[in-house]
């Protein structure tokens, strides 16, 4: 396609136009309009109904009256002048009259027509009926005679019939209509501008605010003047106003802490290649005391060794940290004593009296990526065993209880340690939230804890803390 044949959009005042109608405002203002149309067909219908029979009512009213002036007189004999002057004054032209099924011509103009006669019978119309002949009249060629039939008002007969024509009466709809269409309309305007209104008020305008804080929050999230409107509102606008301000706050957050994450991982990447070549004169070092005469430190060594070596695979590793092509952990089958034994073997030196004691069950393995158990089960070690150090507790052992449930393998890790701040429980395993910061944590060691664990299809959660100690639990697939 090229840019002439591009379709082209709109500019100035017709853009405004259609922004305007694509609009919640427009489409209410849209819907108000219907809505006074709709009201207007269905008061004007039943009004123009009304004005229909009552005219024709007041003439059969008065046809009748018509009617009994003549009954006064002997033989129903009055001058040819009088007759016309009381057809005249009811604007008909025959008055009939039935009584006791007899039917009886009272009065009729000698030049009354009866072409084009239309029968309106009042007597049991519906009210479709009364609305199909309102509608008739009101657009209804010239020369139409109605003859009427109604229950007479002053007079025990069956019924009274009229003739008359059709004219009148349609030019007097049509002046009814067209002042009762200016007035309804006038009124149902004011009105629907009142409920336009107010319905802005309530639910356009919070919405407005709502929509184009969000877009502003999209194009700069990091902006803290965008301000989420944040109402106490208990209806549906108002909970999407306060989740929007919770939801805005929680993604700052967010990206502080993917900035200083990003920092941190900038650090790190900086002094991977120094620490490597730090590691490696470790690693000869550690060859040397390998080959010495001393059998506590060829004893040693080889602890010294694997530490190094797991020490320089984590700083190669951390170099690829957050890479998508990060590599998976590789599963194998793990026997859990083991695991857990040279776990605590590294993770507890340096803390003095405080003893491992293992409740594992026999031949309990899982499927596991060793060295990440490793790495997940010395940082829990080393916390419980750091929480009990600053804790002087008087128990000054470490459970580390593993068994088997339902095909899954779980370990817990227990201290006797003060337990958890209240405070921290709930974010405890959030990146720089650290349990025990007086220690000097960074607050990763838990998040990269539970990270590793479920890379391995695990889990690991907080199960209990407290005054006696807290218990952590790894829960992985048994092997």
């Amino acid at each position: 396609m090229t840019l002439q044949d591009a379709p082209s959009r709109p500019s100035g005042p017709l853009r405004r136009v259609r922004d305007f109608i694509d609009s919640l405002a427009g489409r209410l203002l849209g819907l108000t309009a219907l809505a006074v149309l709709a009201g207007e067909i269905f008061v004007f219908a039943p009004a123009l109904v009304g004005f229909h029979e009552n005219w024709l009512r007041e003439r059969v009213s008065l046809a009748q009256i018509a009617a009994l002036a003549l009954e006064v007189t002997p033989d129903y004999d009055i001058a040819e002048t009088l007759e016309y002057e009381l057809l005249t004054n009811a604007g008909v032209q025959r008055v009939a009259m039935q009584r006791d099924g007899e039917r009886v011509l009272l009065l009729e103009a000698p030049d009354a027509a009866m072409q084009h006669l239309v029968i309106y019978d009042y007597t049991n119309a519906t009210g479709m009926q009364r609305l199909r002949w309102a509608i008739e009249t009101f657009f209804a060629p010239p020369g139409r005679v109605l003859r009427v039939m109604a229950r007479p008002s002053f007079d025990s007969g069956d019924f009274i019939e009229i003739v008359l024509e059709e004219a009148p009466l349609k030019r007097a709809l049509n002046r009814f209509a067209q002042r009762f269409a200016r007035v309804s309309t006038l009124i149902l305007m004011a009105a629907g501008a009142l409920i336009y209104i107010a319905l802005s008020a309530a639910f356009v305008g919070p919405m407005r605010d709502l929509t184009e804080a969000i877009e502003r929050f999209r194009d700069k999230p990091e902006d803290v003047s965008i301000a989420f409107p944040r109402s106490t509102r208990s209806d549906e606008i108002g909970r999407a106003q306060r989740a929007a301000a919770d939801m805005a706050e929680q993604v700052r957050n967010a990206l502080r802490q993917n900035e200083r994450l990003a920092a941190l991982g900038a650090a790190v990447a900086r002094i991977g290649h120094d620490l490597r070549n730090m590691l490696s004169t470790a690693q000869l070092v550690a060859d040397r005391l390998a080959q010495s005469e001393d059998p506590a430190v060829r004893q040693l060594a080889p602890r010294l060794e694997r530490t190094i070596d797991r020490a320089a695979g984590l700083a190669a590793s951390t170099l690829k940290y957050g890479r998508a092509d990060e590599d998976p952990p590789v599963l194998q089958r793990v026997v859990v004593a083991e695991a857990t034994e040279e776990a605590a073997a590294d993770a507890l030196i340096g803390f003095g009296p405080i003893e491992y004691k293992p409740d594992i069950e026999n031949n309990l393995a899982c499927v596991a990526d060793p060295d990440h158990l490793h790495r997940i089960l010395v940082n829990l070690v080393r916390n419980a065993g750091q929480a009990m150090k600053e804790h002087n507790t008087r128990e000054k052992w470490l459970i580390i209880r593993a068994s088997r449930t339902e095909g899954r393998c779980e370990i817990e890790i227990i201290d006797h340690g003060p337990g958890i701040r209240e405070n921290l429980r709930a974010r405890l395993f959030e990146p720089f939230v650290s349990a025990a910061p007086e220690a000097g944590g960074t607050g990763l060691g838990l998040a990269i804890a539970r990270e590793l664990t479920r890379a391995m299809g695990g889990e690991l959660e907080l199960t209990r803390t407290g005054a006696e100690g807290t218990t952590f639990r790894i829960t992985l697939p048994a092997a």
